[in-house]
């Protein structure tokens, strides 16, 4: 990938003067910033935020728990520190905050941001734009040569056995001037890679950023600690004589003195003590899609296809999980993509002439259904909601570009202002759109491109054509919505056939968990807490590999499927429950005062 320049220097850029013949400084807030810094380098006391006058018009909402939360950590905890801000508050904007005025101090010439996968490309979006920060994402091991890297820890973390090595070990090789690790709840236990790849590198500032410290079981704060500050806490044993109640893991005998020592190394606010920041409802509504004889034809021919007549030119069996995995979201996205799907089984050399042969008899009878029930039904929803709100404003996500250009096809006799955004547009098109739809477009399709790292909290109407079986995408989809700032109560719309497995798969995910009164970002807790968020060697995460698995395993009997889909929301809703107990548990060690 090509690598992006960070826009102000890490370290002592040398002579100011200099700089400022060569036309080194874009803007004259970045002069008085080094002005500013080099003002205050002489005293080591940090007592307020001299780069925010370079970020303070980049914030749509200027939220003072935030502002005063990054000094705290920088003045008052010594550079390291615990941000456990409740979820919700904004983690990411404090922790950019920080590095911004490391970077103006110049304290950092290395830094580091390791995360979760599904949050590398947010991080990079906010840094980018509220920071004016172009962070390199790493892909391999010369991208360790960048002064501001992020990435996924969990990429990362990856063990060669043989060598006895971290694949990533020159990580462990660079003094890093700043260290953050976001959603660090996955650190909890201390045998694991994860842990281990952490505590191996060398760190002047380290930051940690988590909701939930610890939620069963204070050995998971100890460890937490132990990684931040070592000794902080005693040695293990010391802590269990001085925390532990006759084996009592969650509530320790001494929480005063316990909330006193944390206080030491953590920043932590609830919601109902930041100002500006109030949750609106989610709204789930699944639009149910009854086909005719004929869609349902096709429908079912599709799948009997996949599963019993998949065949390769040699006439072997093709690997059937496999393609289930790869063709069952194109089938199930739209008619078009169905098509496409069917068209490159006829096209390719590698299937077998009777898998063709199928696919061509399907394709026909595809092209020639007179009715497309779920366009027709999109199309009924949109003029619904502008017939009860003619100022509405609509996000509609689907997975693939070729069910983009189909609904904007059919949308078009509506005279509506419809904006495109998939993969493949630069920044400054994606730029361009976002800004279109914030002066009032009427509607927004985007795929999967367009659901991490955009804030559509002034639209408040999303509409899922198609719906991932991972329930971490639909929740990412729902947060461009659900953010701070959001006034009003949020409709989501999901379109599902009836009387098919997809019907029982949105079910799942929109009424039972994206929807039922949690926090943006306390699903991803939940599921992880479970183990349903760890990534398979499919490429899918756990639960949607079980959900596939649970598809193809049911062969088609939708109440054999539905019996599998119970059990999942059963579990997850005890893993709701556990964590739900848990947040008390946490609560009553970080938030109670005596």
């Amino acid at each position: 990938m090509a690598h992006i320049i960070i826009n102000e220097s890490f370290g002592d850029d040398g002579d100011i003067i200099q700089k400022i013949q060569k036309k080194q400084f874009e803007k004259k807030e970045a002069f008085d910033l080094k002005v500013s810094s080099a003002k205050v380098s002489k005293d080591t006391q940090i007592n307020e935020l001299i780069s925010y006058p370079l970020f303070k018009n980049n914030l749509e909402y200027d939220l003072p728990h935030q502002r005063d939360g990054a000094l705290k950590l920088l003045r008052d905890l010594n550079g390291t520190g615990l941000l456990a801000d409740e979820v919700g508050l904004g983690k990411t904007i404090t922790a950019g905050i920080i590095i911004k005025e490391c970077i103006a101090r110049g304290f950092i010439k290395k830094a580091l941001i390791l995360t979760p996968p599904s949050l590398v490309d947010q991080w990079v979006s906010e840094l980018k734009e509220k920071f004016d920060l172009d962070p390199v994402i790493i892909e391999d091991e010369k991208d360790w040569n960048n002064p501001l890297i992020i990435a996924s820890l969990d990429r990362v973390k990856g063990f060669d056995q043989k060598s006895g090595k971290f694949k990533h070990s020159q990580a462990h090789e660079i003094l890093w001037d700043l260290l953050i690790v976001d959603e660090a709840h996955k650190l909890k236990d201390k045998n694991s890679r994860r842990w281990q790849f952490v505590d191996k590198l060398q760190k002047k500032r380290f930051f940690i950023l988590t909701a939930t410290p610890f939620q069963n079981d204070l050995l998971e704060l100890y460890n937490l600690l132990h990684l931040l500050k070592r000794g902080h806490l005693g040695t293990l044993n010391d802590f269990k004589k001085q925390f532990f109640h006759k084996g009592n893991k969650r509530h320790p005998i001494n929480p005063l003195e316990l909330r006193r020592k944390l206080s030491e190394v953590m920043v932590r606010r609830r919601r109902d003590e930041a100002k500006g920041v109030n949750y609106m409802n989610r709204i789930p509504q699944i639009i149910a899609v009854e086909q005719t004889p004929e869609e349902k034809e096709v429908y079912d021919g599709i799948f009997d296809l996949l599963k019993t007549k998949y065949f390769a030119a040699t006439g072997n069996e093709i690997f059937g999980k496999l393609i289930i995995y790869a063709l069952l979201p194109k089938v199930t996205s739209s008619t078009r993509s169905a098509q496409e799907s069917l068209q490159k089984i006829i096209d390719d050399i590698k299937y077998h002439n009777k898998t063709k042969e199928v696919a061509i008899k399907l394709l026909e009878k595809s092209k020639a259904l007179k009715k497309d029930s779920k366009i027709e039904k999109l199309v009924e929803l949109v003029n619904k909601i502008y017939a009860e709100d003619k100022d509405s404003q609509i996000l509609i996500y689907t997975k693939h570009p070729s069910t983009l250009k189909y609904i904007v096809e059919k949308l078009a006799p509506l005279n509506l202002d419809i904006l495109e955004y998939a993969g493949g547009l630069d920044r400054e098109e994606k730029t361009a759109i976002v800004k279109r739809f914030r002066a009032g477009a009427d509607i927004l399709i985007s795929t999967e491109t367009g659901a991490e790292g955009l804030n559509f909290q002034f639209c408040n109407n999303l509409i899922n054509y198609d719906l991932p079986w991972n329930p971490m995408a639909v929740e990412q989809r729902i947060g461009r919505l659900d953010r701070i700032g959001q006034k009003k109560d949020m409709n989501i719309y999901s379109l599902a056939t009836k009387g098919t497995m997809e019907e029982k798969v949105v079910d799942l995910i929109i009424n039972k968990m994206c929807c039922i009164g949690l926090v943006i970002g306390e699903l991803p807790i939940i599921l992880f807490n479970l183990g349903l968020d760890e990534k398979c060697s499919s490429g899918l995460v756990k639960i949607e590999e079980m959900l596939m698995n649970s598809f193809i395993d049911s062969k088609n009997n939708l109440d054999v499927f539905a019996k599998d889909v119970d059990k999942l929301g059963d579990m997850v809703l005890k893993g709701m429950e556990e964590y739900s107990k848990a947040k008390e548990n946490t609560s009553e060690v970080l938030d109670k005062h005596e």
